[in-house]
């Protein structure tokens, strides 16, 4: 199995502070927020680790890879604006295009959360399906702002929505996902007939109209860091 951290946006409802420095790299308490990240991955085994970033951000991600103690893998996509950028969906098959075809768990850099990656992977080995991670915002008010999962009683998605008006669940797809080997075909065939490539909401529900996809609930700590307040919210919790 691989590790894929993204980290490809240019994170502009940040601004300014993401004028020069990318949203995984600001400070979380002790950490940075990506090496949260990292670390959770760690928690099970895997063969490769690897950071998707861009060419805007790339010194400063060599700068902070060459501060970790394990080895891991930069992947930089040739963008430097908002306007160049791959989106979420192509960026994963521009790394897999590097990595090679594989079980994958892939984790948004700016993705926090405190649940048991262990736990997370016994579950995708019990359903042999990809398999997101989703968390209960218990209000569909705020669900509004995510892409939201519809499940049945075996956990199986039967619905997805992103950002709805009207959310038909209170379960927020979060940026962590395991996919299995020949995954990758599917995203290329999901991106050859012309689909969203940037959320990969987009790509988890087409893939679910199709495919068995499982959700992973979970409780505890998530969060989502999108604009400053957010931002603001989770550091002063770290302090």
């Amino acid at each position: 199995m691989k590790a894929l951290v993204l980290a490809g946006g240019y994170a502009r409802r940040l601004a300014p502070i993401t004028d020069f420095v990318a949203k995984p790299l600001l400070p979380l308490g002790e950490k940075l927020v990506i090496d949260w990240v990292i670390d959770k991955i760690k928690e099970i085994n895997v063969d490769e680790v690897a950071v998707s970033t861009n060419n805007y951000y790339k010194k400063e991600f060599e700068y902070w890879s060459k501060c970790r103690a394990e080895n891991i893998k930069l992947i930089i996509e040739p963008t430097h604006g908002e306007e160049e950028k791959f989106g979420a969906i192509a960026g994963i098959n521009y790394a897999m295009d590097m990595m090679g075809d594989d079980d994958y768990i892939i984790v948004g850099g700016d993705n926090v959360f405190d649940f048991s990656m262990k736990e997370f992977f016994e579950f995708y080995n019990k359903v042999k399906a990809p398999v997101l991670a989703v968390y209960d915002v218990k209000d569909r008010e705020k669900a509004k702002r995510y892409g939201v999962v519809k499940i049945n009683d075996e956990g199986r998605v039967v619905k997805m929505q992103e950002k709805p008006q009207n959310p038909e669940s209170t379960l927020a797809s979060t940026a962590c996902y395991i996919f299995p080997k020949g995954t990758k075909k599917l995203i290329e065939e999901y991106l050859g007939e012309k689909n969203n490539p940037d959320s990969p909401g987009y790509f988890l529900a087409w893939l679910s109209r199709n495919h068995e996809v499982y959700a992973y609930p979970f409780s505890g700590l998530w969060k989502d860091i999108g604009n400053l307040d957010e931002y603001r919210s989770v550091f002063n919790q770290f302090l």
